[in-house]
């Protein structure tokens, strides 16, 4: 049997909890800047990353990355790729990202069907629908209708579920027309204001919590947990 193949992503802060992928035998995963618009197999919330950045292949049980012409680039244990050429890649390697700050790891394991993770996007597949044109979210019998910038919000912490956001990332996806020169500048008050809004309309689905000098993060509810919504200060 062919060993199961891990990508996980070690951003700065989580090293071992970032997003994953599983590398399957003769499928291409794209790797690239998260912006919404474009279909990726590992989107990345770093404004640094391309939008099409690398490209990891596996064939039989070797995996390669290749550099897909990006701008800050893709390193191989330190040395930058050249693009649009396929490197032999281990999990015993350093692969990373626009000069280190983003890492790619590869873990390798036979009993991972066994004890195998899924992402929790994954399991809620089945169970949350989000209809873009209505800015509706469906989650099991209930239909919950958001602003278009709740809907912004919930779509952007959704696609991260249980990993930290920052504010400056939330403010870049939810408010892009403001992100330009001479624009009025979006204040701590306004990001806070959204995310109490947003959260008291997911009511006992998903909450979205804070957390001083890491983030804004958001989870599924348990059915035991009790709603802590916190009021803008």
């Amino acid at each position: 049997m062919p060993d199961m193949i891990k990508l996980i992503v070690d951003t700065a802060g989580q090293e071992g909890h970032g997003s994953f992928v599983y590398v399957e035998s003769q499928k291409e995963i794209m790797i690239g800047r998260h912006t919404g618009t474009i279909q990726l197999d590992l989107p990345l919330y770093n404004q640094l990353v391309s939008k099409q950045h690398c490209r990891i292949t596996r064939q039989h049980n070797t995996v390669y990355v290749e550099d897909l012409g990006s701008k800050n680039g893709t390193e191989l244990n330190g040395q930058r790729l050249q693009p649009y050429q396929k490197y032999p890649v281990s999990e015993n390697d350093q692969l990373t990202l626009v000069n280190g700050l983003v890492g790619l790891r590869l873990e390798r394991g036979v009993d991972f069907e066994e004890t195998r993770e899924y992402r929790i996007s994954d399991l809620l597949e089945n169970e949350v629908r989000l209809n873009d044109y209505l800015q509706n979210i469906q989650v099991g019998g209930d239909s919950i209708t958001l602003s278009k910038k709740e809907y912004q919000l919930f779509k952007m912490l959704y696609n991260c579920l249980d990993h930290f956001v920052t504010r400056e990332q939330i403010v870049r996806e939810v408010w892009p027309e403001r992100c330009v020169e001479d624009a009025e500048l979006v204040g701590v008050d306004e990001v806070n204001s959204l995310i109490y809004r947003t959260n008291k309309k997911l009511g006992n689905h998903f909450t979205i919590k804070s957390v001083y000098k890491k983030g804004v993060y958001m989870k599924k509810q348990s059915q035991n947990e009790e709603i802590d919504i916190v009021s803008p200060s």
